[in-house]
C-alpha cells in the first residue's frame, strides 16, 4: 500500500531496492530455464511465502501453531491463547471485548487503542485486516483452523501496509475431522457451545468444513458482558487433478458488548476489578456485525506453473456509545458521542508462479477497496446520558489501495536459499463531508501514498539446522480512523499525519536435535514518522506522528518432548524501543514534549511464556502448568507513569478416548494463585485511565463429543 518518500531517507533504502531487484532478475531467469525440468516437489511445513516448503528454506523468523495446540484444553475464543508461545509476539488481554486484544509483533501495535495495527491478518485467504491497515482478531474460527503461521521480520513486509509482522491462518480440508459438539463454561457466567462438520464427496472432489458457535460471558469487571455469536464455512471443489475452487464464508455477530473503559492510578488501587463511574454513567458500548466471503480459484496447469485468482467481501458495521462529556460537545466542530461507522470492502488478487528445481518467481496484483460512512451523535437527549441524540457528523470515506509484488526464491548450492521480494503500492484516501453548520465547515480532505516495500533473505541449512540472515524496508500509511480526528482531538480530517517508515534486519538461527527445536534471533528496526496516539478520550483517540525511533531485540523459542511423556515450550522476548529524537504535539491546547530517550510505550521491555506437559503412557490423560511473565509497561509517550511487571499461571487437564473417538473434555484454572495486574494499557489515555485490569483467578470446565477420530 502506499506512503510518500521520507524526507530524509534512511541510507539502507536505495541499496536494499537495488539488491532485490537485481535477486529477482536472477531468479527469473533461473525460474525460467529449469520450469520445463521440474519435478514434483515435496510437500513442506511452511506456506507464509507464495509456494509450500521446508523451514529450512526459509530465511525469516517464522512459527507454525498447529490445530491441536489451538484447541488442547484451550477455551477457544482468543488468539491470545496460542499466540503467547510464539516468540517475538506479545499478546495483551484487555478483558473487553469492545475493543478486541492487542497484539504486538516486536513491539509493533502497541499504539492500538482497539484492534490489532502494525500486522496483517489473513483467514483462509481472506485478508481480517482492512485496506487501510486496521485488523480484528476476532475473526479467527479457532476451532475450524489447522494451523496459525506467524511471520516476523523483513520478510513479513513483503505482505504490504504492516511493519511488524503477519499472521497466516489456513483450514486443511485434507485433513477432515468428521464431526464434533463441545461446550464450556466457567466463571462470571462465561459459557462457549460449538458444533464442527467436516465432509467430503466419495471421488474427494468435493470437501467442506462448517463450524458455529457461541461465547458470551457476564465480565470480569463490572459492566463488562459480551455475546458473540459465529459462522464459518469453507469449501473446495477440484474439477480435476492440479485444480481447486475454494468458497470461504464468515459471519460474527456481536450485540451490544459492554465498554468497562480503564482505570486511572486511584481507580486502580482502591478496586483492582473496578469500572470507572463514568464507564456507568454514559452506559459505554459497542454493536459489531462483521459478515464476510471470499472465492479462489487456483490451477497448476503445466509442469512448474500455477495461477490463481481471487475475489472477497467483506460487510463491517459497528455502533459505539462513547464516554464524551455533554459539555465537549457543544462545540460547532465536535463530532459527538456516538460512532455509526459501516464499511465495505472488496478486493481482489490475482498472480502467477512458475518455479523450478532450485527456484522460482511469482508475479501479482492486489487491489482493494474500502467504502466507509462515519457518522457521528450525541450521546445525550436532555438530561438522559448514553442515547443517541442530534447528528453531529456525516462523512463519506473512500480508500482505493492498488499493488503490484513479486517473490522468488533461489538455491544457488545445496543447502542454501535466496529469497527477495519487491511490492509497490499505491494507497488514495478520500472524505466528503456532508454535515454543515454554522462554525462547522468542510472537514474532508485528501491524501495519496506511493511506497516501494522491498525485503531480502538468505539462510544455510546445516545438519541439524539453519542460519539465516535478512533486511527489509517496510511502511504504515495511517488508517482511516488515526486520520478521522486531528492530532490535537478536533474534528477533521488529519491532513498533517504522515505515513510511517521502518528499515529493519535480523540474524537467526533454528536448531534440532532428537524432539527438541531452538529458534533464536536478533534484530534491529528503524524507524521514521511512527504514528502514536496523541491523545485518547472515552473511546476516541486522535494520532500524531513522532521522530526516529528504533527497536534492538532478542527474542528465543525452545520446544520439544522429554521422555515419553513430557513436553515443554519456552518463547522469551527481550527488546528496547525508544524514541531517538525529541518531538511535540499540541492536545487540548497544551504542547506536550517528549524527551529523546523515552520508551515507546505500551511496549514491555521482557515477556515470555513457558509451559510444562504430561500425557499418560495410554494418552488418555494430560497434564499442563502454564506460566506468563511480563516487565513493567509505560502506559504514555513521556513515561510518566508504568504499569507493574506480572507473573501468573495456569493448569489445565485434559482426558479423551483411546481411540479418539466418543467423549472428552478439559478442566483449567487460570491466574492460578489470583494475582492482581494489569492486563493492558490504554496508550496516551488524555483521563489518565491507562490501565485495563486483567482477570482474577478463573475456573473453566468443558466437554465434547467427537463422531470420528480426530486428526488434528
Amino acid at each position: 500500500m502506499p506512503p510518500v518518500a521520507p524526507s530524509h531517507p534512511i541510507p539502507l533504502h536505495r541499496p536494499l531496492s537495488a539488491a532485490c531487484a537485481l535477486a529477482l532478475l536472477v531468479l527469473s531467469a533461473s525460474a525460467s530455464a529449469q520450469q520445463n525440468q521440474t519435478q514434483a516437489r515435496t510437500l513442506d511445513s511452511v506456506e507464509v511465502v507464495a509456494p509450500r516448503r521446508a523451514l529450512a528454506e526459509f530465511p525469516g523468523a517464522v512459527t507454525v501453531i498447529e490445530g491441536r495446540t489451538l484447541r488442547e484444553g484451550q477455551r477457544q475464543v482468543n488468539l491470545s491463547e496460542a499466540l503467547a508461545r510464539v516468540p517475538g509476539i506479545s499478546v495483551l488481554d484487555r478483558q473487553n471485548y469492545a475493543q478486541d486484544l492487542q497484539v504486538q509483533s516486536r513491539g509493533f501495535g502497541a499504539r492500538s487503542t482497539f484492534g490489532i495495527r502494525g500486522i496483517r491478518l489473513v483467514v483462509d485467504g481472506i485478508p481480517s485486516t482492512a485496506a487501510d491497515g486496521q485488523g480484528q482478531a476476532a475473526n479467527f474460527p479457532l476451532d475450524a483452523l489447522d494451523r496459525i503461521e506467524v511471520l516476523r521480520g523483513p520478510l513479513a513486509l513483503q505482505y504490504g501496509n504492516a511493519a511488524g509482522g503477519a499472521i497466516v491462518a489456513a483450514t486443511d480440508l485434507q485433513r477432515l475431522r468428521g464431526a464434533s459438539a463441545q461446550a464450556w463454561g466457567g466463571d462470571h457466567g462465561s459459557y462457549r457451545v460449538g458444533a464442527l462438520a467436516d465432509g467430503a464427496s466419495e471421488d474427494g472432489r468435493w470437501r467442506g468444513r462448517v463450524g458455529v458457535s457461541r461465547f458470551g460471558t457476564d465480565g470480569e469487571r463490572p459492566h463488562s458482558a459480551a455475546q458473540r455469536s459465529q459462522f464459518d464455512a469453507v469449501a473446495e471443489w477440484s474439477p480435476r487433478e492440479g485444480e481447486r475452487l475454494r468458497l470461504v464464508l464468515n459471519s460474527l455477530s456481536q450485540p451490544d458488548t459492554d465498554d468497562p473503559l480503564g482505570l486511572d492510578r486511584a481507580g486502580l488501587r482502591a478496586d483492582p476489578h473496578g469500572t470507572d463511574p463514568v464507564a456507568l454513567r454514559f452506559d459505554t458500548r459497542k454493536r459489531i456485525g462483521n459478515h464476510q466471503a471470499g472465492l479462489r480459484w487456483q490451477r497448476d496447469y503445466a509442469p512448474g506453473r500455477e495461477a490463481w485468482v481471487g475475489a472477497y467481501g467483506i460487510r463491517r458495521d459497528v455502533v459505539q456509545y462513547l464516554a464524551i462529556p455533554m459539555a465537549a460537545q457543544t462545540a460547532p466542530g465536535s463530532a459527538g458521542g456516538v460512532i455509526d461507522l459501516g464499511r465495505r470492502s472488496t478486493g481482489l488478487d490475482a498472480g502467477h508462479r512458475w518455479y523450478g528445481a532450485r527456484g522460482g518467481l511469482a508475479l501479482g496484483v492486489e487491489l482493494a477497496r474500502l467504502d466507509e460512512d462515519r457518522r457521528g451523535y450525541e450521546n445525550y437527549v436532555g438530561d438522559r446520558l448514553g442515547v443517541r441524540g442530534r447528528l453531529r457528523r456525516d462523512e463519506r470515506n473512500r480508500i482505493a489501495d492498488r499493488e503490484l509484488y513479486a517473490v522468488g526464491d533461489y538455491a544457488p548450492a545445496a543447502g542454501w536459499t535466496l529469497l527477495g521480494a519487491v511490492r509497490h503500492a499505491r494507497l488514495e484516501f478520500r472524505s466528503d463531508d456532508r454535515y454543515f453548520a454554522p462554525g462547522n465547515g468542510d472537514d474532508g480532505g485528501r491524501a495519496d501514498y506511493r511506497e516501494t516495500s522491498a525485503a531480502l533473505g538468505l539462510s544455510r541449512a546445516f545438519a541439524r539446522g539453519e542460519v539465516f540472515a535478512s533486511l527489509g524496508r517496510g511502511f504504515e500509511t495511517p488508517t482511516a480512523t488515526e486520520l478521522a480526528y486531528r492530532a490535537d482531538g478536533s474534528a477533521g480530517f488529519n491532513r498533517e499525519l504522515q505515513p510511517a517508515r521502518f528499515d529493519t534486519a535480523e540474524l537467526g538461527l533454528r536448531w534440532r536435535r532428537g524432539g527438541a527445536r531452538f529458534s533464536a534471533a536478533v534484530y534491529r528496526v528503524e524507524g521514521e514518522h511512527e504514528i502514536v496516539p496523541a491523545d485518547s478520550r472515552g473511546g476516541r483517540a486522535s494520532f500524531a506522528n513522532a521522530g526516529r525511533t528504533r527497536r534492538d531485540g532478542v527474542e528465543l523459542g525452545l520446544d520439544g518432548d522429554w521422555g515419553a511423556q513430557w513436553r515443554y515450550a519456552v518463547a522469551a522476548n527481550w527488546i528496547d524501543a525508544r524514541f531517538e529524537q525529541s518531538f511535540a504535539y499540541r492536545v487540548q491546547g497544551a504542547t506536550r514534549t517528549v524527551a529523546a530517550g523515552s520508551r515507546v510505550p505500551g511496549v514491555p521491555r521482557a515477556d515470555g511464556y513457558a509451559e510444562l506437559a504430561w500425557r499418560s503412557r495410554d494418552g488418555a490423560l494430560g497434564a499442563a502448568l502454564e506460566g506468563r511473565f511480563s516487565d513493567r509497561i509505560a502506559v504514555d509517550d513521556r513515561n510518566t507513569d508504568f504499569a507493574a511487571g506480572n507473573a501468573r499461571f495456569a493448569l489445565r487437564l485434559d482426558w479423551r478416548p483411546r481411540n479418539g473417538r466418543g467423549w472428552r473434555g478439559f478442566a483449567r484454572v487460570d491466574n492460578l494463585f489470583d494475582r492482581d495486574y494489569v492486563g493492558s494499557v490504554i496508550v496516551n489515555e488524555g483521563n489518565a485511565r491507562y490501565f485495563e485490569p486483567g482477570a482474577g483467578r478463573g475456573f473453566t470446565l468443558g466437554l465434547a463429543w467427537d463422531a470420528v477420530p480426530r486428526a488434528d
